[in-house]
C-alpha cells in the first residue's frame, strides 16, 4: 500500500504509561506514514521504560529534548526533523499525549486535510455537551479564548485550544517563526495562518474526550492563561505607547500654542493634531509591523495603506475633537474621547487589511462529515 507522506507529531512531558499503545494504534492509520514521538525533558519516576517502549515501535522516531522547552519547542523539533528528512512531505497532524484524541478522529482530521492540503484543519470539541464533563479549566479558558479572537480576527472558533491540527507543509515552514514555545504556540499558530492567508481554517467535529478530569495534562489554568493572552496584549500595547506619544505631543503643543491660536490662517489644534499624529503614526507603523503582526509583507504596499489609515483617521479626529469643542469639552479631553471610539476601527484595518499577506475573505470553514 502507498501511504501518503503524513505523519503525526506527538509533543510528550512525563506521559501516561499507555501512551505506547496509543501510538501502536495510531501507526494502523493507514494514511499516515510514520509518527514522530518528542520526549520533552521527561525527568518524572517510570517516563524512561514508557520511552523505551516507544523507541521500539514500528514506524515511530523519537526525538529528545535534553531539558523540558514546551509544547511549541516540540512540535517545532518535530517540523524541523520531519522537513530535513522527508523530500514529498505533505502535512503533519499534532496529536496530544493524554488520550483525548481517538485513532478514529485523527483519522477523519487526514481525510479532511486530503481534501485540500492547503488549508490548516482543526479537529474541534464540543464544549456545549451536557453528555461529557469537562473541567472548568478547559471549558473556561476556551469559552473566553474563542470570544477575545473572534473580536480580534472576526473568525469564529469553535474550539481555539484544540491539539488536533493538521500542519500543511507550508505552514509547517512558516510555524517555525513562532516565538512562543509554550502552550500560547498554538494560539499564535492561529493568528498567525489567520494572517499569512495560506488557504482556509477547517473545523471538523471529534469527539470530547476526558479521562478523570484529565490528569496527565500540564496545562496551569492561571499561568499558561497569562501566557496565552499576552500574546493579545502586544495587539493593543503598540497602540497604547504610540496613543502616549500622540497625547504628549499634542499636549505639549496645545500647552505652548495656547496664546496663538491662529497659526498662519490655521488652529492650533490643527497644527498640534497634524504634529503629533506624523511622529506617532511613524512609531504606531513601525511598531505594528515588526513587533505586533510581524509582517513580512512589503514596506511600499503597507505603508501607503498605513498613511491613508492615517488620514482618515486624522480627518476623523479632528472635526471629531472641534465637533465636541462646541460642547465646550477641552481639546485635551476631546481628543481622548474621541481616540478611544477610533480604536477599534484602526485595529480592524491593519489586522485585516494592511498586515494580512493575502486575501482577507474565507478563511474559515466547518466540516461535518
Amino acid at each position: 500500500m502507498i501511504m501518503p507522506d503524513l505523519f503525526a507529531i506527538i509533543p510528550a512531558y512525563e506521559p501516561l504509561p499507555e501512551l505506547p499503545d496509543l501510538i501502536k494504534e495510531i501507526v494502523k492509520i493507514p494514511l499516515l506514514k510514520g509518527v514522530v514521538v518528542v520526549d520533552d525533558g521527561s525527568r518524572k519516576e517510570g517516563t524512561r521504560e514508557t520511552f523505551a517502549k516507544i523507541k521500539g515501535i514500528d514506524r515511530c522516531t523519537l526525538l529528545v529534548h535534553s531539558q523540558n522547552k514546551g509544547k511549541g519547542a516540540s512540535m517545532k523539533t518535530a517540523f524541523r526533523h520531519l522537513m530535513e528528512t522527508e523530500k514529498d512531505l505533505l502535512g503533519a497532524v499534532t496529536v496530544d499525549a493524554d488520550g483525548q484524541h481517538l485513532p478514529c478522529d485523527i483519522e477523519k482530521v487526514l481525510r479532511a486535510f486530503l481534501e485540500n492540503p492547503e488549508d490548516y484543519v482543526l479537529g474541534v470539541r464540543d464544549f456545549k455537551s451536557l453528555s461529557v464533563k469537562i473541567p472548568w479549566r478547559s471549558r473556561f479558558g476556551n469559552n473566553l479564548t474563542e470570544k477575545v479572537f473572534k473580536f480580534f480576527t472576526g473568525t469564529p472558533l469553535q474550539d481555539t485550544q484544540t491539539g488536533l491540527r493538521v500542519y500543511p507543509k507550508d505552514f509547517m515552514k512558516e510555524a517555525l517563526l513562532i516565538k512562543p514555545d509554550r502552550y500560547e504556540f498554538e494560539l499564535e499558530a492561529l493568528l498567525r495562518y489567520y494572517r499569512c492567508g495560506f488557504g482556509k481554517m477547517r473545523q471538523v467535529p471529534i469527539t470530547t474526550v476526558y479521562e478523570e478530569n484529565n490528569p496527565s495534562s500540564h496545562f496551569n489554568p492561571i499561568k499558561d492563561s497569562i501566557r496565552i493572552y499576552a500574546i493579545f496584549l502586544k495587539f493593543i500595547g503598540a497602540s497604547i505607547i504610540s496613543c502616549l506619544v500622540d497625547n504628549v505631543v499634542f499636549a505639549a503643543m496645545i500647552l505652548a500654542l495656547e496664546r496663538d491660536r491662529l497659526i498662519l490662517g490655521y488652529t492650533s489644534v490643527l497644527w498640534s493634531l497634524l504634529t503629533a499624529r506624523i511622529i506617532s503614526c511613524t512609531v504606531n507603523f513601525i511598531l505594528d509591523k515588526e513587533a505586533v503582526f510581524n509582517s513580512r509583507g512589503h514596506w511600499l504596499r503597507q505603508s501607503l495603506l498605513f498613511f491613508l489609515l492615517a488620514i482618515f483617521l486624522f480627518v476623523s479626529s479632528y472635526f471629531g475633537i472641534r465637533g465636541l469643542e462646541r460642547f465646550g469639552i477641552h481639546p485635551i479631553i476631546a481628543k481622548l474621547i474621541v481616540e478611544g471610539l477610533l480604536f477599534l476601527i484602526s485595529f480592524a484595518v491593519q489586522n485585516s487589511l494592511i498586515f494580512r499577506s493575502r486575501g482577507v475573505f474565507g478563511k474559515i470553514s466547518n466540516n461535518n462529515s
